[in-house]
């Protein structure tokens, strides 16, 4: 029976003097334009591609070369030249000192082989391909076979962090270090904590949690913050919360108190009649909003009485009541009847 198949030559498109480079360059173009990944709108691209891999799989071995040069088809078999390729690609070895031999099964059943891929070249193609995706262009040809998906990215990390009540309203950096006990290595990272953080907030840091397995992708550094309790400072959202005692004297006639604020001491002053639990505003000395804006301090009146009353001076305080006709409870919601 008359041999059907094309010169391997022919369809290389590459003369019988033909170098090895040349023979490998031409068989590169050739895979490109057939591979059936990419050439999809071609239905006789992988039998092009097959015929391809098959003249380049012959002629890039000096051996089966010589023997196709003298022989033709019949002096390497099919069956030989598919066995010699299938070692070669499981031993992974390389053809020479500078590449190695790079394929794959497409999902039609051929063998996508790129023949002697020099490292350099390989990874100058991927980045090539990645620069042109980011500026929205066509891929490359390889992209096919380097666009799987992305690599997942490694495991965030959670650390808790105490502050005390000034730094997580004023915002802080703080210098933290892992050691290899909780990430792959031991590094030192400075986090920047925004001002007005509270109980429970959550700081992440891009970029600084584990590395994924092959170590191209972090994961994110997840701050937690804990917010210490403050010797006379409270919080309430954006407000800051300051009890204020006054003697009675001082709630019964005004005055005018310097008071702490998380910005400084300012003078405060009390108009006289004021009674316990009434507030006094000082705008804009709380807690940052993320607009920019703050909230206020508000100073809760606490009046207190001297720990110890002489008898003459509860009676001049009981007479006080009876003059003024005063009644503290007046006004609340539970107060009873006289009968009960």
């Amino acid at each position: 029976m008359a041999d059907t198949k094309r010169d391997f030559y022919e369809v290389l498109g590459v003369g019988k003097t033909a170098a090895a480079d040349q023979i490998k360059s031409a068989y590169r173009k050739l895979a490109r334009k057939f591979h059936p990944d990419v050439n999809k709108n071609d239905k006789s691209a992988e039998s092009k591609f097959k015929e391809v891999q098959e003249a380049y799989d012959i002629l890039s071995d000096t051996k089966k070369r010589q023997a196709y040069d003298q022989f033709g088809h019949a002096g390497v078999s099919s069956a030989a030249a598919a066995e010699a390729a299938a070692a070669a690609a499981a031993s992974g070895s390389p053809r020479d000192g500078s590449g190695f031999r790079y394929s794959r099964r497409t999902p039609g059943g051929a063998t996508v082989d790129f023949g002697d891929v020099d490292i350099d070249d390989l990874f100058a193609s991927i980045g090539s391909r990645r620069r042109k995706s980011r500026r929205g262009a066509t891929a490359s040809p390889f992209a096919a076979e380097a666009t799987d998906a992305p690599e997942a990215a490694g495991a965030d990390i959670v650390h808790h962090v105490t502050l005390s009540f000034e730094h997580a309203a004023r915002g802080t950096t703080l210098d933290l270090r892992f050691d290899a006990a909780n990430r792959a290595f031991s590094e030192t990272i400075s986090v920047k904590i925004p001002a007005g953080v509270d109980e429970g907030s959550k700081v992440r840091v891009r970029g600084k949690g584990q590395p994924s397995m092959m170590g191209s992708s972090r994961g994110d550094l997840v701050i937690i913050t804990h917010v210490a309790a403050h010797p006379y400072f409270t919080r309430s959202g954006q407000d800051v919360i300051l009890e204020l005692p006054l003697s009675p004297s001082e709630a019964a006639t005004g005055t005018t108190v310097r008071v702490p604020t998380l910005d400084g001491p300012v003078e405060l002053r009390v108009p006289p009649g004021i009674n316990s639990g009434k507030k006094l505003r000082i705008r804009e000395r709380g807690i940052p909003r993320r607009d920019g804006t703050k909230g206020d301090q508000l100073c809760r009146i606490l009046v207190v009485l001297p720990e110890s009353l002489t008898e003459a001076e509860k009676a001049a305080l009981a007479e006080m009541d009876k003059t003024h006709h005063f009644d503290a409870r007046s006004a609340v919601p539970w107060k009873f009847s006289s009968a009960t």
